[in-house]
């Protein structure tokens, strides 16, 4: 089912929860709505849901405006992020629950389905069990398969997986995109985790203050960022960015800062001569720590994370502080003097003014 979100706005009082929202989800895809605390994606959602009520704009699914609608009448399985099991219901009636209020649906149609659904998320010998024998992944699955049994044209879910320690969460992660792919049906999620993200989603729409910042595939939010806000939230370690000066030397364009000169290459430069300040962007992935006077900067060791697979170093040049990943082997002193090369076709530019990209 192909869900268009037209304008859409919601306020509260004097405050705009969702400020003229356009997005468009295609049949069977899966989307996730990003941001921090208070960006505008659960209110959002539970305007898809029918819980709230648009102050204004349109939601289309497939080619009819349903924003009228009931939540009942609009064809949606929910999964919430507490999971809403009734403690006094097995298993078995817990998924069957949506089926059981339905007039209509006879009682071995209601078994039937009700296994399908347990079978789909793994849970058919657990359907005599009730939910405080169950482990929160095991609940997890329960609430997914009530959600399914509908059978439902668009799966929402909000913040499914924030109740999980980190284990169970990979491993749900997995398993909620291994479901939606098999059913083949329409899902958006809702998160703050930028992992969960990008590891799921098919497209991401990351909103801040209300707004829709960017809407993409998490590989085009990561290697080319609509704006600043996008490039500081997707990635993990965060992006380093620090103030530079642009200028000309033998045809080139050259970013300066203290400590820092880094020669742009063509595609990474802005067009014209107009912009003479920017923002310079680049991961810790994609600085590497070599022999002082052998980069496009030198520093001193600040402090060094381990973490494994590889390190965390953050060197301090002059006033400012720049995060680079190191191989598990790395070894120096704090305070030793290192240089820092910058693969520089990995450089992003914004306008530091309004954190535009410029390049």
């Amino acid at each position: 089912m192909r869900v268009v979100l037209q304008q859409l706005t919601k306020r509260f009082g004097a405050v705009t929860a969702v400020d003229a929202l356009d997005l468009e989800i295609k049949s069977g895809e899966f989307v996730g709505l990003l941001g921090p605390s208070g960006c505008g994606k659960t209110t959002t959602l539970l305007m898809i849901a029918g819980i709230y009520r648009p102050t204004g704009g349109a939601i289309v699914f497939g080619d009819h405006r349903v924003e009228h609608l009931m939540p009942k009448d609009r064809g949606i399985g929910m999964v919430f992020q507490s999971y809403a099991l009734y403690p006094h219901m097995t298993v078995a009636q817990n998924i069957g629950f949506p089926l059981a209020m339905r007039r209509g649906v006879a009682g071995d149609e209601i078994t039937r389905r009700v296994r399908e659904a347990a079978a789909l998320v793994h849970v058919d010998g657990l359907l005599a069990r009730k939910p405080a024998q169950l482990s929160g992944g095991q609940q997890q699955r329960v609430a997914l398969a009530r959600a399914l049994v509908k059978r439902p044209d668009i799966l929402l879910l909000d913040e499914p997986l924030s109740n999980l320690d980190a284990r169970l969460r990979h491993e749900m992660r997995g398993e909620i995109k291994r479901l939606q792919k098999e059913v083949g049906i329409t899902a958006i999620f809702v998160t703050h985790d930028q992992l969960e993200a990008l590891t799921m989603a098919d497209r991401v729409a990351l909103m801040s203050d209300a707004r829709l910042q960017a809407y993409a595939t998490p590989k085009e939010l990561y290697e080319r960022p609509v704006n600043q806000f996008v490039a500081e939230f997707i990635g993990s370690p965060p992006m380093n960015f620090f103030a530079a000066e642009l200028g000309r030397r033998n045809g080139s364009v050259l970013a300066t800062a203290q400590g820092i000169e880094i020669e742009l290459p063509p595609a990474r430069a802005p067009r014209g001569d107009g912009q003479r300040q920017a923002t310079v962007g680049i991961r810790p992935e994609h600085l590497a720590i070599v022999a002082p006077g052998a980069g496009h900067a030198n520093g001193e060791i600040y402090v060094i994370e381990p973490m494994g697979r590889e390190q965390i170093v953050d060197v301090q040049i002059g006033e400012r502080r720049l995060r680079a990943i190191a191989p598990p082997g790395f070894s120096a002193p704090l305070g030793a003097s290192v240089g820092l090369r910058a693969a520089v076709d990995q450089l992003h530019l914004f306008d530091p003014a309004g954190g535009e990209r410029l390049a």
